[in-house]
């Protein structure tokens, strides 16, 4: 555990107010029902520490629609692929998501069926933190890294001629 350490297990999120926001998102996931399974409280450290969270919610909890930007794990229960992809998708956001699984074949048709704007399989940021990315649905429309990112800073211009004037 560190601060500015390249081997540290945990570190700190950005600044206190994230933290408190992520604090207060485990809170209202209690008071909602969910079951915070391990963490939910900031560490005993210097610096804006939270304790990686596991929490078991149901898919309508306001942990499991929003996005949380802290070492916020939600877990599901879910009978089949297409009550996983459902509850997956039936989020306003689409920033990440992630599929994990033995059969390549199971993972890359989930994967495909995930609206998101990352999915690794396997892997969490599998395929390189240098590959462009962009979210979906209220996770944003810009695109990071990559050609994608440059055509943010380009304006799109049309330039019309008729070089053949009929009667």
């Amino acid at each position: 555990v560190g601060i500015g350490e390249s081997n540290a297990e945990l570190t700190p999120v950005v600044s206190k107010d994230q933290q408190q926001q992520i604090l207060a998102m485990i809170d209202k996931a209690r008071e909602e029902g969910a079951n915070v399974l391990t963490g939910g409280k900031a560490a005993d450290l210097e610096g804006y520490f939270v304790l990686p969270t596991i929490i078991e919610a149901k898919d309508d909890m306001s942990i499991a629609q929003e996005e949380v930007f802290g070492p916020v794990m939600v877990i599901m229960p879910f009978d089949d692929e297409d009550q996983a992809v459902a509850i997956a998708n039936g989020t306003d956001f689409g920033l990440v998501a992630g599929v994990f699984g033995e059969n390549l074949n199971q993972t890359l048709r989930v994967a495909n069926r995930l609206i998101a704007g990352q999915v690794f399989i396997n892997e969490w940021f599998a395929g390189g933190i240098e590959t462009p990315f962009g979210g979906v649905g209220l996770s944003g429309f810009g695109r990071e890294k990559g050609q994608e990112a440059i055509y943010s800073y380009v304006q799109t211009r049309n330039i019309g001629i008729r070089l053949k004037h009929s009667v």
